[in-house]
């Protein structure tokens, strides 16, 4: 799986996330920030679709060289059977990256990939990993 870049700058801007999951199926998202082997929880999903508002990842320059890893688990218990197909092949997340350098890729979207399914179909899970890297 291949990681993408978000270029952060060098100087003490701020960088914020923002995470929208387009499914019919229950999502919880939560996003985790790896420095130098260290793992931060910055954030979750609190309200079922796996939504995750503006949330700060911490600034430029603490950030440098680290990895967020964005988790989006979805579950299908609701959804009819015979629907579960699409709900995965039609699945899609964005995730807004703010704060870095100007003209880049945003959002990012969840790659073929990075989704997978459970043996019975019936769990969803998505996982995207972005590099936050200065120049």
């Amino acid at each position: 799986m291949a990681i993408e870049n978000y270029f952060i700058g060098k100087d003490k801007k701020e960088v914020f996330i923002t995470v929208t999951v387009s499914t019919h199926g229950i999502a919880v998202t939560e996003i985790k920030l790896i420095i130098n082997g260290s793992i931060y929880n910055k954030g979750a999903s609190s309200n079922g679709a796996g939504l995750v508002s503006k949330t700060s990842l911490g600034f430029a320059s603490q950030l440098d060289g680290g990895t967020i890893k964005i988790e989006t688990d979805i579950v299908l218990t609701k959804i009819p059977k015979t629907a579960w197909g699409s709900c995965f092949e039609n699945l899609q997340i964005h995730y807004y990256l703010e704060g870095g350098e100007s003209n880049q890729k945003n959002p990012f979207e969840l790659l073929p990939a990075e989704k997978k399914k459970s043996t019975s179909g019936e769990t969803i899970i998505a996982t995207k990993k972005i590099n936050l890297l200065s120049r």
